[in-house]
């Protein structure tokens, strides 16, 4: 059986991303508390904190990503969206196609999250 990345459409047919669907309820590590959590709650502040124009904490934010979870897509990811927000558009361009790479190289990401940040 095909493993589902985690950014791929939920096969429960909801139309939502997996780790925002079923992934959860899918498995729980040892220490019973569910693996994306801590993840996805990082990642997430990124958006925020670009909004609220807090880039110096986005980019703390966004190292973090990267050192604690350089085996995922996130850092690279919010990095460019940083980088986008902040008019740095060679930097953004450079961390999207850094994603772009990382995705192909490590599958399970669905056709149109690749698709998205290669137009960018």
């Amino acid at each position: 059986m095909k493993k589902i990345g985690r950014n791929e459409p939920c096969p429960c047919g909801s139309g939502k991303k997996y780790k925002k669907c079923c992934l959860n309820a899918s498995k729980l590590p040892i220490g019973g508390t569910f693996i994306y959590t801590d993840l996805d709650n990082l990642s997430n502040q990124v958006p925020d904190l670009i909004q609220d124009k807090k880039f110096d904490e986005a980019e703390a934010v966004c190292r973090k990503l990267l050192r604690q979870y350089p085996e995922e897509i996130d850092g690279l990811h919010r990095y460019a969206e940083l980088y986008e927000a902040q008019g740095k558009n060679w930097d953004a361009a450079e961390y999207y196609r850094k994603a772009v790479a990382f995705a192909e190289k490590a599958g399970g990401f669905g056709k149109e999250s690749v698709q998205s940040s290669d137009k960018r």
